[in-house]
């Protein structure tokens, strides 16, 4: 193996360990740096966490238009809990089974008065569509860029073809 190619495997390996290093060091630090509990946080002891702001994702189980609420399940690590949701506006096109990211006040007893509500899918299938469409932009992707590079295994790097 010459030279450049040691230096790349380095390289690479830097690259790499310094990307990891850094996944560690938020992890870390991620608990002082969010204003919202967390959702294990929630599920554990939500007495503490009466009227406070609260963010949370969840898959929504059912839908009120009549009293403008619904009702979400959060997962955890602990397993999942529901959560009611008023003011939740049923004109965002949100189906059962659709995703939510709520932004409100902690009411208890797993009740959050919403001040936001943000569509993340609305409805279970959309997660079916992004992974179809990105698989098939890698392949495109893939296709595209070996039509003009190839791989040399003798310096570990790529020619124009």
């Amino acid at each position: 193996m010459n030279r450049k190619a040691i230096a790349r495997i380095v390289i690479s390996v830097l690259l790499i360990g310094g990307v990891l290093s850094l996944g560690v060091h938020y992890d870390v630090q991620e608990d002082s740096y969010d204003p919202y509990p967390d959702t294990e946080d929630l599920k554990v002891s939500p007495e503490e966490y009466i009227d406070r702001q609260v963010f949370v994702f969840g898959t929504v189980e059912e839908l009120s238009e009549e009293q403008n609420t619904a009702t979400i399940r959060i997962e955890t690590d602990n397993g999942p809990f529901t959560a009611d949701i008023e003011r939740f506006s049923t004109q965002r096109g949100v189906q059962s089974g659709g995703v939510v990211q709520v932004y409100g006040t902690f009411q208890g007893e797993y009740l959050i008065q919403a001040d936001n509500v943000r569509v993340v899918n609305p409805a279970g299938s959309s997660n079916i569509y992004k992974y179809v469409v990105s698989i098939v932009a890698v392949i495109l992707i893939m296709i595209l860029f070996f039509r003009y590079w190839s791989l040399n295994l003798q310096t570990l790097g790529f020619e124009v073809k």
